[in-house]
């Protein structure tokens, strides 16, 4: 179709300025985005590492107390003490572990009580005074050491007790065992008044509860609810009445915990400042941005008019002409790309004006070579003999089998057949040399059933076939031919192997060379060995065809591959459908 040119002057370089002036007021606007979203990100990197850099060290001096207490319970001088109380039978034991308890208790940052009790949840010693220990307590108490009671000799139960203002003790609970039976329970309630008094130095707000929210630190009260419960989120903005947080979390699986660190996140009023400013300047870029869109688009009209008035050459009809673009710019490169289409354009071409010739080469020699005295001549002999022997059926099955023979021959598709037509062809082939030969050849065959309707340039497999039995049932009182088939990745394996006399180096190498009509031997063996390899390389490409080998004595092997993506090649479907 013609193209209808305009005779109206800069119009590519009109709508080319108004395309980049479009595309610098887009920047703009964009610099206004991720400046904006600069801003933002900086100030939450900020909030981030602020918040776990505090998490941090509110693991760190979780976990400090926790070990603490966990190595006084554990240590064999606690547990040994503690047997004594509960065992009752050494009226000093109370005042040696008083003494033994009030030592721990000096070293620790955070003070600590202590609560004794048997399985009956008898209070068996205490550090709590009589005024502090509520018969609340004693409860609480003694369903923690219920709950405690499956823990193993090693094990420590963690709960949280809340019931004095606003703060909760954290509770760490040993079951005692003697001989393997629980005996009583040692209780130690970390202060958690103490707690908030040794954190209150820090700049940011935390949060310590156990899996089920309860609060066992809190640097303000007013950040739980009336049940003693933090229901903050997890990692994120959070906002809590008119204050807005920075969230960063971790959980303690193994402590039974969960550790919040808050930051305070306000607004950032210099983010607005800025982006103001920004459009102000926004301003004074769009004049400039202007300027420079004709700028560039006076620069590149010249090169777009230069490739144009190549390219009108080309679709004259002089394909010979290449694209001459000496402009220095990323036109050149499309000219260079565009010789390079022409190129592959012409390439293409010449590969499918030579396979067409090749097929009509092939469907002459295949005329003359299946018609030739050596298959038709002795087939129909074959049928005469069995005719004079009054062997009726037997010549019914060989006029049907080569009749049958033929018409895959001569399909009006010329190109292209399936891997399942290709088999029926060579078997019907073998079953006609069979009763020449009388069945001295076998054929077994080993294709999977998902490679039958894969599309394959006709007459691959009987010439190679035929060259088989040609060259090797002289001498072979037996001669077994084997077709196997496998997908391997992209491509798809087609191996035909014979129990023949072998083939020598030089023998391998000259059966796959071109010849021509008049050379001792192409007619001889069919379409010849050397056109399906000629076939294949012209209809795949160079990497695929035939390949032969063999010890030189025993057998011959020749392995066809072609590739399994392409189901049928676009050079024989356009020769099929002419």
């Amino acid at each position: 179709m013609a193209v209808r040119r305009t005779d109206e002057s800069g119009k590519f370089q009109k709508n080319l300025q108004k395309s980049v002036a479009k595309r610098i007021i887009l920047m703009i606007l964009i610099s206004s985005l991720l400046f904006l979203a600069g801003q933002f990100s900086a100030t939450l990197a900020a909030n981030e590492l602020n918040a776990s850099n505090h998490l941090k060290k509110l693991e760190e001096v979780f976990l400090r107390f926790d070990r603490q207490n966990r190595e006084f319970l554990l240590n064999e001088n606690t547990v040994k003490a503690v047997e004594a109380i509960i065992e009752g039978e050494d009226a000093g034991a109370a005042d040696e572990f008083k003494n033994y308890f009030r030592r721990f208790d000096e070293n620790c940052d955070v003070r600590n009580q202590v609560i004794i009790t048997n399985t009956e949840g008898e209070v068996l010693f205490t550090s709590f005074g009589e005024n502090q220990l509520s018969s609340y307590l004693v409860n609480y108490n003694n369903a923690v050491c219920y709950n405690a009671r499956n823990c193993g000799e090693g094990d420590i139960y963690r709960a949280v007790y809340y019931d004095r203002g606003n703060y909760a003790d954290a509770l760490f609970i040993k079951p005692i065992f003697v001989e393997g039976e629980i005996t009583g329970y040692i209780t130690l309630f970390l202060s958690g008044s103490g707690w908030n008094f040794y954190l209150s130095e820090s700049n940011f707000d935390g949060v310590i509860t156990d899996l089920r929210q309860n609060v066992m630190y809190i640097s303000k009260p007013g950040l739980a609810d009336s049940s003693n419960k933090f229901y903050g989120t997890r990692h994120g903005s959070w906002t809590h009445g008119q204050a807005r947080y920075w969230v960063v979390s971790k959980e303690l699986p193994e402590f039974s915990a969960i550790i919040y660190s808050l930051v305070y996140y306000p607004g950032n009023e210099t983010v607005y400042i800025g982006l103001s400013a920004l459009f102000i300047m926004g301003a004074a870029w769009y004049g400039i941005a202007r300027w420079m869109a004709k700028s560039m688009a006076e620069n590149n009209a010249a090169s777009i008019e230069r490739l144009v008035s190549e390219i009108r050459i080309i679709r004259k009809g002089d394909y010979d002409h290449r694209i001459q673009m000496n402009t220095d710019d990323e036109f050149t490169e499309v000219g260079y790309q565009v010789n390079h289409m022409l190129d592959s354009i012409q390439a293409l071409n010449d590969r499918n004006t030579e396979l067409l010739k090749l097929n009509s080469r092939i469907e002459m020699d295949q005329l003359t070579a299946q018609m030739n005295p050596h298959f038709l001549y002795n087939t129909m002999d074959m049928i005469n003999w069995m005719a004079l022997q009054g062997q009726t059926e037997e010549i019914s099955h060989a006029v049907q089998s080569l009749s049958r023979f033929y018409k895959l021959t001569l399909s009006r598709k010329k190109g292209i057949s399936t891997i399942a037509r290709e088999l029926e062809h060579v078997t019907i082939y073998v079953q006609l040399q069979n009763m020449r030969y009388h069945d001295s050849i076998e054929l077994i065959t080993d294709i999977p059933d998902e490679l039958s309707e894969y599309q394959i340039p006709k007459l691959t497999l009987q010439p190679v076939v035929e060259n088989s039995i040609l060259h090797n049932i002289e001498h072979r009182d037996y001669l077994s031919i084997d077709i196997s088939g496998k997908l391997s990745e992209d491509l798809i394996i087609l191996c035909v192997k014979d129990n023949g006399t072998g083939m020598t180096k030089e023998q391998m190498e000259q059966i796959l060379k071109p010849k021509t009509h008049a050379e001792k031997g192409y007619v001889f063996s069919g379409l010849g060995v050397c056109n399906v390899e000629e076939r294949i390389r012209l209809a795949y490409g160079p990497d695929y065809g035939l390949e032969y080998n063999s010890d030189g004595y025993s057998y011959t092997e020749v392995t066809i591959t072609f590739p399994r993506h392409q189901k049928s090649d676009p050079l024989l479907q356009k020769e099929a459908k002419q």
